[in-house]
């Protein structure tokens, strides 16, 4: 009969192999079980010249796998033996496939043995098709396309047979793009078979699951030959998650290029609790592939394993594309590299690191991206990689020269603007200098002329020039002390006052000026006090805001006031007129230097505009205040504030 395989089964009771004859079966393969139950019958049977392959069922055989070998070389047989382990012992299975064993299952992965009994007939040198014939009966004649990658492309003869497998049939290139799929993958995962060809075997697989299944996949590369199982979630066409079982194995094509078959099964009564964890996980891998930040997987030897879709929006490349690679080699300029992987050694022994670089695009673009580097842990918390987030800056940092661009500019106008004014103000100072002089000599001369002129129209002509000259005066001695304020070059030399005194000095010599325009001046001082001013500055100030009462004030009174505030340690002087007032819309304006309610050829009242200013900012420097009260029409207040400090103390 066409396809017979006859298995030789070592056991010592029966355990109901004979049960998997249905999946071989599904496989074209029609078993006839043998048993053997000790080292004895082996040595004595007669069925072994028969026998296609060989289970051992370790837990339950008395010999040593080298012994049942050593049997098999003194009968001058080469039978491949397919070892059954206990679960759990792997390691024990990897070994045993070292010391010749052609495959190994453990004991929960029966339902491998049809792939597997497949794999040992194609692979062991005694099957092959032109082997001579073992008693009256040929070796099965497994069709070559399953066994011989190139065939998938090419012979479709086996499709047939191929089709008929519980199994899903894959084979990759060692990028793991998938060059073929059996047609079983439509009726277990939905795909059509033209729909998978070409695409990265990777990119479906659950993105927890793909550090794992890159790294079984990168282990049978690197050990051609054999076997390797991994379990892990694929997507369904319709979206939802399969659990699968595969089995592959690296191999050469006919053409000598490495590749990867591999026998996939799908695992259907893990649904329960894939059930149980999906909502957790999938509210899970619905915040990864959500985040802004693209989020990149490597082992240790900085291979990608697993990228996100947002990766996949800031460089260009398809996920695809970039999963197997170095992610430095990809990421960063060569020169960057011995720097990058001294910085990797501390990322494997378990620290946190962040850094920026320059991400080339696909299309040759430049982005600035912040990385924040953490370690890749197993179950087990053994460190198997990194976890790297990527946050696009590009925008930022762009933000960011320009912001130091704009800060350097107006950091160059600041110097250039007050080197201007450091320059004004000394031109002003020597101007003030060289008009002063002369004017001193002309206030000198003209108040002499008016003494000696007495009585005649000379005398009037000479207070005239006197009064002018004064104003002249008061003018540049105002712009100098502005310049003075406004270039920090103030100089002031504080001591202590009475505040009294210079009060009643300072208005017997406005008093003659008031009593020409017909007002009444009066001083009150409520309680005497002392304070540590500049009396220069202090006089200035005092004397500029009497002057205004006067000026602004056509009948009526002015009033100098002086007390303790009531509720701070300052010493209030009040100065109070019953002249025109100040709009409340001027008000705000009123220490503006430059700024008059009334401007023009057409104002009412002579003067710069200064003085307000300057008196504020001479407060200002000794430690004062200067405030105003004022209704248009009916006069204003200005206040006067001036700390009483460890200085100042009550007569």
């Amino acid at each position: 009969m066409k396809n017979e395989v006859t298995i030789l089964i070592l056991q010592d009771r029966p355990i109901g192999l004979e049960l998997l004859q249905d999946d071989l079966r599904r496989v074209q393969l029609f078993p006839f079980f043998s048993y053997v139950a000790n080292a004895a019958e082996l040595k004595n049977s007669t069925q072994l010249a028969v026998a296609d392959v060989i289970l051992l069922v370790r837990r339950h055989f008395e010999m040593p796998f080298e012994d049942v070998l050593q049997v098999l070389r003194r009968k001058g047989m080469q039978i491949p033996i397919i070892v059954i382990v206990p679960t759990g012992q792997d390691r024990e299975g990897m070994d045993l496939i070292k010391r010749g064993a052609q495959d190994y299952l453990l004991e929960t992965e029966l339902q491998r043995l049809p792939p597997s009994v497949l794999l040992a007939i194609r692979d062991h040198p005694a099957m092959t098709s032109d082997t001579p014939e073992r008693g009256d009966r040929k070796s099965p004649q497994v069709p070559a396309v399953f066994f011989e990658p190139a065939g998938f492309a090419n012979k479709r003869s086996a499709e047939a047979l191929i089709g008929n497998l519980v199994d899903i049939v894959t084979e990759l290139n060692i990028v793991g793009t998938i060059l073929y799929e059996s047609p079983s993958v439509t009726e277990l995962l939905g795909y059509e078979q033209e729909e998978l060809i070409g695409r990265s075997a990777f990119s479906l697989v659950h993105p927890i699951d793909v550090p794992r299944v890159m790294s079984v996949f990168m282990v049978a590369l690197a050990r051609p030959g054999v076997p390797h199982s991994v379990r892990f979630r694929f997507k369904h066409k319709d979206g939802t998650w399969q659990i699968l079982e595969s089995v592959g194995k690296s191999v050469l094509s006919s053409e000598g290029e490495r590749q990867v078959i591999i026998t996939s099964r799908v695992i259907l009564e893990e649904v329960k609790s894939r059930a149980v964890i999906g909502d957790s996980e999938a509210r899970f891998m619905y915040v990864v592939e959500g985040l802004g930040e693209g989020v990149l997987v490597t082992d240790t030897s900085d291979k990608i394993l697993y990228a996100n879709k947002q990766m996949e929006e800031f460089t260009g490349h398809d996920v695809s594309e970039i999963l197997g690679q170095l992610s430095y080699e990809l990421f960063l300029p060569k020169e960057a590299w011995p720097l990058y992987l001294q910085q990797k050694e501390k990322w494997l022994l378990g620290n946190r690191e962040e850094y920026e670089i320059s991400v080339p695009r696909k299309d040759g673009s430049l982005l600035c991206m912040h990385v924040n580097v953490s370690p890749y842990r197993n179950s087990e918390g053994i460190i198997t990689g990194t976890l790297s987030a990527f946050a696009d800056i590009t925008k930022r940092k762009q933000a960011e020269e320009e912001v130091h661009r704009t800060f350097e500019h107006l950091k160059a106008a600041k110097e250039r603007a007050e080197e201007m004014n450091r320059l004004k103000t000394s031109f002003l100072q020597n101007v003030g200098h060289e008009v002063r002089t002369p004017l001193n000599s002309i206030l000198g001369f003209s108040s002499l002329m008016g003494e000696l002129l007495v009585g005649t129209d000379y005398a009037t002509y000479a207070s005239a020039i006197n009064t002018s000259g004064k104003r002249l005066l008061d003018t540049f001695e105002s712009i100098l002390d502005l310049s003075s304020v406004e270039s920090n070059t103030l100089e002031l030399n504080p001591v202590r006052v009475s505040l009294d005194a210079e009060i009643y000095r300072i208005k017997a010599l406005h008093a003659p000026h008031a009593r020409e325009k017909g007002l009444s001046m009066s001083v009150e001082i409520r309680t005497p006090l002392h304070a540590v001013v500049d009396p220069h500055y202090f006089e200035r100030v005092t004397r500029n805001l009497i002057n205004n009462a006067i000026k602004f004030t056509s009948e009526g009174s002015v009033l100098i006031s002086m007390d303790r505030a009531q509720d701070s340690e300052c010493a209030e002087i009040k100065i109070t007129d019953t002249g025109i007032g100040i709009s409340e819309e001027f008000l705000p304006h009123l220490f503006e230097e430059f700024y008059q309610e009334s401007d023009g050829l057409a104002r009412n009242f002579e003067g710069t505009g200064l003085g307000l200013r300057i008196s504020k900012r001479l407060l200002d420097a000794m430690g004062g205040t200067l405030a105003v009260e004022s209704k248009k029409g009916v006069g204003s207040t200005f206040i006067i504030s001036l700390p009483l400090n460890i200085d100042t103390n009550e007569e």
